[in-house]
Protein backbone atom coordinates (compact mmCIF):
# COMPACT_ATOMS: atom_id res chain seq x y z
CA UNK A 1 0.00 0.00 0.00
CA UNK A 2 1.19 3.52 -0.87
CA UNK A 3 0.05 6.40 1.33
CA UNK A 4 0.24 10.14 0.74
CA UNK A 5 -1.08 13.08 2.76
CA UNK A 6 -1.80 16.27 0.84
CA UNK A 7 -3.43 19.65 1.28
CA UNK A 8 -7.17 19.80 0.64
CA UNK A 9 -7.07 22.18 -2.32
CA UNK A 10 -8.20 21.05 -5.77
CA UNK A 11 -4.76 21.09 -7.41
CA UNK A 12 -2.79 19.01 -4.85
CA UNK A 13 -5.68 16.55 -4.54
CA UNK A 14 -5.90 16.16 -8.32
CA UNK A 15 -2.13 15.77 -8.57
CA UNK A 16 -2.02 12.89 -6.07
CA UNK A 17 -5.01 11.08 -7.57
CA UNK A 18 -3.63 11.43 -11.11
CA UNK A 19 -0.20 10.17 -10.03
CA UNK A 20 -1.69 7.13 -8.30
CA UNK A 21 -4.10 6.51 -11.18
CA UNK A 22 -1.18 6.30 -13.59
CA UNK A 23 0.72 3.80 -11.43
CA UNK A 24 0.16 0.26 -12.81
CA UNK A 25 0.84 -1.26 -9.38
CA UNK A 26 -2.11 0.60 -7.81
CA UNK A 27 -5.49 -1.10 -8.29
CA UNK A 28 -7.67 0.91 -5.91
CA UNK A 29 -7.82 4.33 -4.24
CA UNK A 30 -9.05 4.84 -0.67
CA UNK A 31 -9.55 8.51 0.24
CA UNK A 32 -10.04 9.97 3.73
CA UNK A 33 -10.64 13.72 3.76
CA UNK A 34 -10.81 15.98 6.82
CA UNK A 35 -13.85 18.27 7.02
CA UNK A 36 -11.96 21.57 7.30
CA UNK A 37 -11.79 22.93 3.75
CA UNK A 38 -13.00 19.56 2.46
CA UNK A 39 -13.35 19.26 -1.31
CA UNK A 40 -16.77 20.17 -2.71
CA UNK A 41 -18.52 18.58 -5.66
CA UNK A 42 -18.06 21.58 -7.95
CA UNK A 43 -14.29 21.28 -7.48
CA UNK A 44 -13.73 17.54 -7.70
CA UNK A 45 -16.62 15.72 -9.39
CA UNK A 46 -14.86 16.02 -12.75
CA UNK A 47 -11.60 14.85 -11.16
CA UNK A 48 -13.25 11.76 -9.63
CA UNK A 49 -15.07 10.93 -12.86
CA UNK A 50 -11.78 11.05 -14.78
CA UNK A 51 -10.08 8.52 -12.46
CA UNK A 52 -10.10 5.04 -14.01
CA UNK A 53 -8.94 3.29 -10.82
CA UNK A 54 -11.78 2.22 -8.47
CA UNK A 55 -12.11 4.85 -5.73
CA UNK A 56 -14.00 5.01 -2.42
CA UNK A 57 -13.86 6.99 0.81
CA UNK A 58 -15.42 9.89 2.64
CA UNK A 59 -15.21 13.24 4.41
CA UNK A 60 -14.89 13.11 8.21
CA UNK A 61 -14.51 15.57 11.11
CA UNK A 62 -10.80 14.67 11.28
CA UNK A 63 -8.46 12.14 9.68
CA UNK A 64 -5.69 10.01 11.17
CA UNK A 65 -2.31 9.93 9.46
CA UNK A 66 0.84 8.36 10.92
CA UNK A 67 -1.03 7.91 14.19
CA UNK A 68 -1.93 11.61 14.58
CA UNK A 69 -5.16 13.49 13.89
CA UNK A 70 -5.43 16.17 11.23
CA UNK A 71 -8.33 18.66 11.00
CA UNK A 72 -7.46 19.46 7.39
CA UNK A 73 -5.97 17.68 4.42
CA UNK A 74 -6.55 14.41 2.63
CA UNK A 75 -5.07 10.94 3.13
CA UNK A 76 -4.90 8.97 -0.12
CA UNK A 77 -4.12 5.25 0.03
CA UNK A 78 -3.05 3.50 -3.15
CA UNK A 79 -4.10 -0.14 -2.83
CA UNK A 80 -2.21 -2.96 -4.50
CA UNK A 81 -5.40 -5.06 -4.48
CA UNK A 82 -8.60 -4.37 -6.42
CA UNK A 83 -11.57 -3.35 -4.26
CA UNK A 84 -15.06 -4.51 -5.22
CA UNK A 85 -17.10 -1.34 -4.64
CA UNK A 86 -20.84 -0.81 -4.48
CA UNK A 87 -23.07 2.09 -3.46
CA UNK A 88 -26.22 1.42 -1.44
CA UNK A 89 -29.06 3.94 -1.93
CA UNK A 90 -32.19 4.34 0.25
CA UNK A 91 -34.47 2.66 -2.29
CA UNK A 92 -32.17 -0.32 -2.96
CA UNK A 93 -33.94 -3.55 -2.03
CA UNK A 94 -30.92 -5.72 -2.79
CA UNK A 95 -27.15 -5.37 -2.65
CA UNK A 96 -25.24 -6.24 -5.79
CA UNK A 97 -21.95 -7.43 -4.33
CA UNK A 98 -21.35 -11.05 -5.29
CA UNK A 99 -20.95 -13.16 -2.18
CA UNK A 100 -17.47 -14.64 -1.90
CA UNK A 101 -16.68 -18.25 -1.07
CA UNK A 102 -13.74 -17.08 1.08
CA UNK A 103 -15.35 -14.54 3.40
CA UNK A 104 -12.85 -15.25 6.18
CA UNK A 105 -10.08 -14.00 3.90
CA UNK A 106 -11.81 -10.71 3.04
CA UNK A 107 -12.64 -7.40 4.68
CA UNK A 108 -15.42 -4.96 3.88
CA UNK A 109 -14.84 -1.25 4.38
CA UNK A 110 -18.21 0.41 5.04
CA UNK A 111 -18.85 4.16 5.03
CA UNK A 112 -22.28 5.67 5.51
CA UNK A 113 -23.66 9.20 5.48
CA UNK A 114 -24.02 9.71 9.23
CA UNK A 115 -27.04 11.97 8.80
CA UNK A 116 -28.94 9.84 6.31
CA UNK A 117 -32.37 8.79 7.53
CA UNK A 118 -31.61 5.27 6.29
CA UNK A 119 -28.10 4.98 7.78
CA UNK A 120 -29.06 2.19 10.18
CA UNK A 121 -31.04 0.46 7.45
CA UNK A 122 -28.00 0.47 5.15
CA UNK A 123 -26.02 -1.44 7.76
CA UNK A 124 -28.84 -3.94 8.35
CA UNK A 125 -29.24 -4.56 4.61
CA UNK A 126 -25.55 -5.29 4.30
CA UNK A 127 -25.49 -7.70 7.22
CA UNK A 128 -28.68 -9.45 6.10
CA UNK A 129 -27.09 -10.00 2.69
CA UNK A 130 -23.70 -11.28 3.90
CA UNK A 131 -24.03 -12.11 7.61
CA UNK A 132 -21.19 -13.30 9.80
CA UNK A 133 -17.92 -14.47 8.37
CA UNK A 134 -16.73 -11.20 6.90
CA UNK A 135 -14.98 -8.54 8.91
CA UNK A 136 -16.50 -5.08 8.50
CA UNK A 137 -14.70 -1.82 9.27
CA UNK A 138 -15.60 1.85 8.78
CA UNK A 139 -17.79 4.63 10.07
CA UNK A 140 -20.15 7.53 9.59
CA UNK A 141 -19.06 10.30 7.22
CA UNK A 142 -20.05 13.96 7.38
CA UNK A 143 -19.24 17.10 9.33
CA UNK A 144 -20.38 18.35 12.72
CA UNK A 145 -21.58 21.65 11.21
CA UNK A 146 -23.63 20.66 8.18
CA UNK A 147 -25.82 17.57 8.29
CA UNK A 148 -26.58 17.47 4.56
CA UNK A 149 -23.11 17.81 3.06
CA UNK A 150 -22.02 15.55 0.23
CA UNK A 151 -19.65 13.31 2.15
CA UNK A 152 -18.96 10.03 0.29
CA UNK A 153 -16.42 9.73 -2.54
CA UNK A 154 -17.01 7.52 -5.58
CA UNK A 155 -15.91 7.38 -9.21
CA UNK A 156 -19.19 9.16 -10.02
CA UNK A 157 -18.33 12.09 -7.73
CA UNK A 158 -19.33 13.17 -4.23
CA UNK A 159 -22.67 11.84 -2.93
CA UNK A 160 -24.69 11.73 0.29
CA UNK A 161 -27.73 9.90 1.71
CA UNK A 162 -26.05 6.59 0.86
CA UNK A 163 -23.49 4.00 1.95
CA UNK A 164 -20.35 2.93 0.10
CA UNK A 165 -18.98 -0.59 0.56
CA UNK A 166 -15.57 -1.77 -0.64
CA UNK A 167 -14.71 -5.45 -0.35
CA UNK A 168 -10.96 -6.09 -0.07
CA UNK A 169 -9.44 -9.55 -0.64
CA UNK A 170 -7.40 -9.49 2.56
CA UNK A 171 -7.79 -10.98 6.04
CA UNK A 172 -8.18 -8.70 9.04
CA UNK A 173 -8.59 -8.67 12.80
CA UNK A 174 -10.96 -6.19 14.43
CA UNK A 175 -11.05 -4.78 17.97
CA UNK A 176 -14.18 -2.94 19.22
CA UNK A 177 -14.21 -1.43 22.72
CA UNK A 178 -15.77 1.62 24.39
CA UNK A 179 -14.96 1.73 28.14
CA UNK A 180 -18.25 3.27 29.31
CA UNK A 181 -19.82 1.94 32.54
CA UNK A 182 -23.47 1.66 33.62
CA UNK A 183 -24.98 4.13 36.09
CA UNK A 184 -28.69 3.43 35.55
CA UNK A 185 -31.02 0.87 34.04
CA UNK A 186 -31.96 -1.32 32.34
CA UNK A 187 -34.83 0.75 30.97
CA UNK A 188 -37.19 -0.24 28.17
CA UNK A 189 -37.53 1.91 25.06
CA UNK A 190 -41.34 2.01 24.95
CA UNK A 191 -41.88 4.49 22.09
CA UNK A 192 -39.34 5.37 19.41
CA UNK A 193 -39.12 6.40 15.80
CA UNK A 194 -35.74 5.64 14.29
CA UNK A 195 -33.22 7.91 16.00
CA UNK A 196 -35.80 9.63 18.19
CA UNK A 197 -36.75 8.08 21.54
CA UNK A 198 -40.10 9.39 22.71
CA UNK A 199 -40.59 7.41 25.91
CA UNK A 200 -38.58 5.21 28.27
CA UNK A 201 -40.48 3.01 30.70
CA UNK A 202 -43.63 4.83 29.45
CA UNK A 203 -42.34 8.22 30.60
CA UNK A 204 -40.90 11.04 28.47
CA UNK A 205 -37.35 10.04 27.53
CA UNK A 206 -35.77 13.31 28.68
CA UNK A 207 -37.51 13.06 32.06
CA UNK A 208 -36.05 9.60 32.75
CA UNK A 209 -32.62 10.50 31.39
CA UNK A 210 -32.20 13.75 33.33
CA UNK A 211 -33.51 12.20 36.54
CA UNK A 212 -30.91 9.40 36.48
CA UNK A 213 -27.99 11.63 35.46
CA UNK A 214 -28.75 14.19 38.21
CA UNK A 215 -29.30 11.53 40.86
CA UNK A 216 -26.20 9.47 40.06
CA UNK A 217 -23.74 12.24 39.25
CA UNK A 218 -25.00 15.37 41.00
CA UNK A 219 -24.81 17.25 37.68
CA UNK A 220 -27.66 19.65 36.97
CA UNK A 221 -29.02 19.18 33.47
CA UNK A 222 -31.41 21.30 31.41
CA UNK A 223 -32.08 21.92 27.75
CA UNK A 224 -29.39 24.61 27.55
CA UNK A 225 -26.51 22.45 28.78
CA UNK A 226 -27.90 19.13 27.53
CA UNK A 227 -25.31 18.49 24.83
CA UNK A 228 -22.42 19.29 27.17
CA UNK A 229 -23.71 16.80 29.79
CA UNK A 230 -24.90 14.17 27.32
CA UNK A 231 -21.49 13.76 25.64
CA UNK A 232 -20.28 12.07 28.84
CA UNK A 233 -23.50 10.08 29.48
CA UNK A 234 -24.61 8.08 26.43
CA UNK A 235 -27.07 5.20 26.23
CA UNK A 236 -25.89 1.59 25.96
CA UNK A 237 -27.83 -1.21 24.25
CA UNK A 238 -26.80 -4.62 25.55
CA UNK A 239 -25.60 -7.31 23.13
CA UNK A 240 -25.29 -10.94 24.22
CA UNK A 241 -21.61 -11.85 24.24
CA UNK A 242 -20.57 -8.57 22.61
CA UNK A 243 -19.72 -4.94 23.31
CA UNK A 244 -22.66 -2.71 24.16
CA UNK A 245 -23.95 -0.55 21.31
CA UNK A 246 -23.42 3.03 22.49
CA UNK A 247 -25.92 5.66 21.36
CA UNK A 248 -25.13 9.36 21.60
CA UNK A 249 -28.13 11.61 22.49
CA UNK A 250 -27.56 15.11 21.13
CA UNK A 251 -30.89 16.93 21.08
CA UNK A 252 -33.97 17.41 23.29
CA UNK A 253 -37.24 17.92 21.42
CA UNK A 254 -40.09 20.07 22.74
CA UNK A 255 -42.14 17.01 23.73
CA UNK A 256 -39.32 15.57 25.85
CA UNK A 257 -38.04 13.17 23.19
CA UNK A 258 -34.32 12.58 22.71
CA UNK A 259 -32.68 12.37 19.28
CA UNK A 260 -29.53 10.25 18.98
CA UNK A 261 -26.88 9.33 16.43
CA UNK A 262 -28.18 5.88 15.50
CA UNK A 263 -31.47 4.08 16.07
CA UNK A 264 -32.84 2.90 19.42
CA UNK A 265 -35.62 0.46 18.48
CA UNK A 266 -38.77 0.04 20.54
CA UNK A 267 -38.52 -2.90 22.93
CA UNK A 268 -34.75 -2.66 23.41
CA UNK A 269 -33.41 -2.35 26.93
CA UNK A 270 -30.82 0.35 27.55
CA UNK A 271 -28.57 1.60 30.32
CA UNK A 272 -27.37 5.13 30.91
CA UNK A 273 -23.58 5.12 30.87
CA UNK A 274 -20.73 7.16 32.27
CA UNK A 275 -17.07 7.27 31.41
CA UNK A 276 -13.81 8.64 32.69
CA UNK A 277 -10.61 9.26 30.73
CA UNK A 278 -8.79 6.30 32.26
CA UNK A 279 -11.51 3.76 31.43
CA UNK A 280 -11.86 5.03 27.84
CA UNK A 281 -8.10 4.98 27.20
CA UNK A 282 -7.83 1.48 28.69
CA UNK A 283 -10.62 0.35 26.36
CA UNK A 284 -8.82 1.84 23.36
CA UNK A 285 -5.68 -0.07 24.30
CA UNK A 286 -7.75 -3.24 24.63
CA UNK A 287 -9.23 -2.69 21.15
CA UNK A 288 -5.70 -2.53 19.75
CA UNK A 289 -4.61 -5.68 21.60
CA UNK A 290 -7.67 -7.56 20.32
CA UNK A 291 -6.98 -6.55 16.72
CA UNK A 292 -3.21 -6.97 16.75
CA UNK A 293 -2.71 -10.16 18.71
CA UNK A 294 -3.61 -12.68 15.98
CA UNK A 295 -1.94 -11.38 12.84
CA UNK A 296 1.74 -10.48 13.21
CA UNK A 297 3.82 -9.60 10.21
CA UNK A 298 3.38 -7.23 7.31
CA UNK A 299 0.11 -5.46 8.14
CA UNK A 300 -1.61 -2.08 7.96
CA UNK A 301 -3.26 -0.58 11.05
CA UNK A 302 -6.55 1.31 10.66
CA UNK A 303 -8.20 3.29 13.46
CA UNK A 304 -11.76 4.61 13.39
CA UNK A 305 -12.47 6.47 16.62
CA UNK A 306 -15.50 8.54 17.48
CA UNK A 307 -15.23 12.32 17.22
CA UNK A 308 -17.31 12.64 20.38
CA UNK A 309 -14.69 10.61 22.31
CA UNK A 310 -12.14 13.18 21.19
CA UNK A 311 -14.42 16.01 22.34
CA UNK A 312 -14.99 14.33 25.69
CA UNK A 313 -11.33 13.44 26.34
CA UNK A 314 -10.06 16.82 25.08
CA UNK A 315 -6.33 17.08 25.86
CA UNK A 316 -6.25 13.44 26.99
CA UNK A 317 -7.24 12.25 23.53
CA UNK A 318 -3.56 12.14 22.54
CA UNK A 319 -3.20 9.34 25.10
CA UNK A 320 -6.09 7.49 23.50
CA UNK A 321 -4.50 7.82 20.06
CA UNK A 322 -1.28 6.38 21.43
CA UNK A 323 -3.21 3.53 23.08
CA UNK A 324 -5.39 2.70 20.08
CA UNK A 325 -2.34 2.34 17.81
CA UNK A 326 0.29 1.25 20.36
CA UNK A 327 2.36 4.16 19.00
CA UNK A 328 2.44 2.53 15.54
CA UNK A 329 1.79 4.50 12.38
CA UNK A 330 -1.89 4.18 11.56
CA UNK A 331 -4.42 5.67 9.17
CA UNK A 332 -8.13 6.26 9.61
CA UNK A 333 -10.58 8.90 10.74
CA UNK A 334 -12.53 10.38 13.61
CA UNK A 335 -16.02 9.37 12.58
CA UNK A 336 -19.64 10.19 13.43
CA UNK A 337 -20.40 6.64 14.53
CA UNK A 338 -18.30 3.54 13.90
CA UNK A 339 -19.14 0.47 11.79
CA UNK A 340 -17.63 -2.87 12.76
CA UNK A 341 -17.91 -6.48 13.73
CA UNK A 342 -15.30 -9.11 14.44
CA UNK A 343 -16.10 -11.76 11.84
CA UNK A 344 -18.22 -13.64 14.37
CA UNK A 345 -20.90 -11.33 15.75
CA UNK A 346 -23.53 -8.96 14.39
CA UNK A 347 -22.52 -5.97 12.29
CA UNK A 348 -23.39 -2.79 14.19
CA UNK A 349 -23.30 0.99 13.96
CA UNK A 350 -21.67 2.20 17.18
CA UNK A 351 -21.22 5.61 18.79
CA UNK A 352 -18.46 6.73 21.17
CA UNK A 353 -16.45 3.58 20.45
CA UNK A 354 -12.85 2.84 19.46
CA UNK A 355 -12.47 0.50 16.48
CA UNK A 356 -9.12 -0.91 15.33
CA UNK A 357 -8.48 -3.08 12.28
CA UNK A 358 -5.22 -4.77 11.41
CA UNK A 359 -5.21 -5.91 7.77
CA UNK A 360 -2.71 -7.92 5.79
CA UNK A 361 -0.78 -5.52 3.56
CA UNK A 362 -3.05 -4.13 0.87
Amino acid sequence: MDVEYCATGKEPFQSVLTEFDANPDINGLFVLSAANDAPVSSDIDDILEDISTPIFGGIFPEVVYEGKTQKGGVVVLGLHVTPDITTIMPDDDTINLERSQSAADETMFVFVDAYADESENFINKLFNAYGVGYNYLGGGAGTLDDDRQLCLLTNEGLINDAAVVARIPRKSNIGVKHGWTEIGGPFEITTADGRTVHSIDRRPAYEVYSEIVERETGKYIDRENFFEIAKSHPFGISRLGGEQIVRDPFEVDEDGSLTCFGDLPEGEFVHILEGDPESLIDAAENAYETAAERNPGDTVLFTFDCISRAQYLDDAFNKELAAVSNNRDSVGALTIGEVANDGQGHLDYYNKTAVVGEIADI
